[in-house]
């Protein structure tokens, strides 16, 4: 008898079965699928590989369709040469033939546009094809590349590879006084490449320490790597010829757009008192910036968008600041800005390095007129004044004395051609430690004496009464200096706030501006306000009273200190800015650059006396040009004979040489924006004595 079992249990049982298969079926198709994931990913892999292989072939057959054509000229018309080509609907293809055998070899397709390959094509590429149209190739192309593996120069201008040849005399031998030496120099790399740009900042100069003799160079950049220097034989002797490539073309262009724009924050401690309570807090120079919590004190004629500003004391008030200390340093705050990239153009063989020129010493012959230096009397020389045009050279010094080519000068004074110069005047000079050199330089003519402290004095003031002369030097506010040195806010002025007070008691006044030493660190746009502020009240002053004389001092190069790197060219910047600032307002533009670098010593920010006895006599000849008649004193090493019709005249070429305007050009046209200073009491009554007139510039507040 046959059991069954029951349908529940056939049901579980069956249903255990095909779970089974199920999970069987399931497992495998996955094993399926993933395998056929790996071979159509293995498919695509190659593809794209063979893909790229294709393109990367094809790409080498046009580069070498490319470099090979090269070698098929133009037709006249612009067409391209070729007497192979044979045109498709699609693809031009290339028949290569021999000279001795015409028949086609191969075919190889060109792109549209192509030229043809060489008639001796063969249809391989060799090595050596492949290298001479690669040469080719490089020959034409529009970069230059230099066949050396390391360049550790960074393709900057090198002194110890830069050439200097001279052009003209021809002859080292047929140099004689009153010649112009030009010299070409050819910049080069520390591989002796040639620099193909201009920009480099050069110092050069003609000396004769014995004779104590020297002339600046005037350089001028073509921009293409080469240089014209132009130098005066103003004396006969030995002279030694010297070129110092202060900074490269490089360099120069990181000073030019990132250190001359840079973020700069002058920093000083101000030190606030109370009666007995001292405190100190740190200031600063904003230029259209914004703070909060600030003491701000605003020179309101000097500065418009710049602004001096501390931070508050702790208890004492705004109004108690007694003076600053500078806190800046300027090696400190250039490599602050100085990106490490950049640090070699500022090191070892591109920062101040001579250049070894051949025939260096050069011996220059008298004239022959038996002249050793350049007869005054025939260089038709104008008077000095303001505006003048800018020769190739603007002197020479020769026995001690500086003789100007720049405009007719009188090389020494006496105390008697002084006081003929300076009488009923009163002379002020603004500024810094330069300026108070020139201070005291005049005072020390005038036989006036100076106390022991003068060097350090930022207020000084001496008196001739009978000839009513009355001279003062005034520090500049705001200087950052070197040294933390305490600048007495009581005792300084700027120099706006003197120009527009000078009416008050006359108008023969003499204002000495000299904006350079203490200005390197400042915001470059603050800068050049204060000097148009100083413009502007000098076009203001003058319409009140004409007689207003004003002098700007021009900058100097200061030494070759690696530790003050970017200096001396940022002093050149500077001069280059007060230039365009003052050109056709009047002033009198006094360049003291050359003068001062050509003399046979070393170069100081303070230069030795009988540099600055000479600045003096050039100042006086500025103010008084009609005193010119006054005989030199006669010496054996400048006595010349009487003139003769040989005339010497400088060199210049228009395309690098710019003339300003000249007075004769200038005329200023009062305004509406004019401001007029009314008549008064204060400033129609003069003061009985000279110590009265000189009270306004004791009087001194912070604005």
């Amino acid at each position: 008898m046959t059991k069954y079992r029951p349908v529940k249990q056939m049901d579980s049982v069956l249903v255990k079965k095909l779970d089974v298969n199920m999970l069987h079926d399931h497992s495998s198709k996955k094993v399926w699928i993933g395998k056929r994931t790996i071979f159509t990913s293995t498919i695509i892999i190659c593809l794209i590989i063979c893909l790229f292989g294709f393109m990367v072939n094809l790409k080498r057959e046009e580069t070498i369709l490319a470099i090979n054509n090269l070698q098929e000229p133009l037709k006249p018309n612009g067409m391209l040469q070729s007497n192979s080509i044979q045109p498709d609907s699609r693809t031009q293809y290339l028949s290569s033939s021999s000279s001795d055998n015409h028949q086609e070899d191969h075919l190889l397709p060109l792109l549209p546009g192509q030229r043809t390959r060489p008639p001796n094509f063969d249809g391989v590429i060799s090595d050596d094809s492949l290298v001479d149209s690669l040469q080719m190739f490089a020959n034409r192309a529009p970069f230059v590349h230099h066949s050396i593996d390391a360049v550790t120069s960074f393709d900057v201008t090198c002194a110890a590879t830069t050439v200097v040849k001279l052009a003209s005399p021809a002859d080292y031998e047929a140099i004689h006084v009153g010649d112009t030496l030009h010299y070409i120099i050819e910049a080069k790399d520390s591989y002796g490449r040639p620099r193909t740009i201009g920009g480099d900042f050069w110092l050069g100069a003609l000396k004769s320490p014995h004779l104590i003799a020297g002339t600046a160079a005037k350089i001028i950049d073509h921009d293409n790597g080469t240089y014209s220097m132009y130098l005066t034989a103003g004396w006969k002797g030995d002279a030694m010829l010297e070129l110092t490539l202060a900074h490269p073309s490089e360099g120069v262009h990181w000073l030019k757009t990132t250190y001359k724009y840079g973020d700069h924050l002058p920093i000083w401690d101000g030190e606030f008192q109370l009666g007995n309570i001292k405190e100190t807090s740190k200031c600063y120079l904003m230029y259209d910036s914004t703070w909060n919590n600030m003491c701000e004190y605003q020179p309101k004629k000097a500065l418009k968008h710049t602004k001096f500003v501390c931070d508050k004391p702790f208890t004492l008030p705004c109004e108690s600041l007694a003076g600053i200390r500078g806190a800046s340093n300027f090696p400190v705050e250039f490599s602050r800005l100085l990106p490490t990239e950049k640090r070699v153009l500022f090191s070892g063989e591109h920062l101040y390095k001579n250049v070894a020129i051949p025939h260096g010493f050069i011996n220059i012959k008298e004239r022959t007129d038996n002249q050793f230096t350049i007869p005054k009397d025939t260089l038709q020389l104008p008077l000095c004044g303001p505006d003048l045009p800018s020769p190739l050279s603007d002197g020479y010094w020769y026995n001690g004395q500086w003789n100007s080519l720049v405009c007719d000068t009188k090389q020494t004074y006496n105390k008697a051609s002084a006081i003929q110069c300076l009488e009923h005047t009163n002379v002020v000079f603004t500024g810094d430690s330069t300026t108070r050199q020139w201070f005291a330089s005049l005072a020390k003519l005038l036989d006036v004496g100076l106390p022991e402290d003068h060097d350090r004095s930022f207020f000084l003031e001496r008196t001739l009464a009978a000839p009513d002369i009355n001279i003062s030097f005034v520090f500049h506010p705001l200087s950052t200096h070197p040294k933390p040195i305490f600048v007495n806010m009581s005792q300084v002025r700027f120099e706006v706030d003197i120009i527009l007070d000078s009416p008050r008691y006359t108008c023969n006044n003499v204002i000495v501006v000299s904006p350079w030493a203490h200005f390197i660190m400042w915001p470059w746009d603050a800068y050049v306000e204060w000097l148009t502020h100083i413009r502007d009240a000098m076009i203001e002053v003058k319409r009140q009273c004409p007689e207003l004389k004003v002098v700007i001092k021009s900058p100097h190069a200061v030494n070759k200190q690696t530790t003050m790197k970017g200096r001396d060219f940022m002093f050149k910047e500077m001069m280059h800015a007060m230039r365009e600032v003052f050109q056709g307002s009047g002033v009198m533009f006094i360049d003291i650059w050359d003068m001062d670098y050509a003399y046979p010593a070393p170069m100081e920010l303070h230069m030795p006396d009988e540099v600055i006895n000479q600045e003096i006599a050039l100042f006086l000849s500025y103010l008084c040009p009609e005193n010119m008649q006054l005989s030199l004193t006669p010496t054996s090493e400048n006595t010349h004979l009487p003139p003769t019709s040989e005339n010497i005249h400088l060199p210049s070429t228009s395309e690098n040489i710019h003339l300003p305007s000249t007075s004769e050009n200038i005329h200023l046209p009062p305004t509406s924006e004019n401001i007029h200073l009314p008549p008064t009491t204060e400033n129609t009554q003069l003061p009985q004595t000279s110590e009265e007139q000189m009270q306004l510039f004791k009087n001194v507040k912070v604005e």
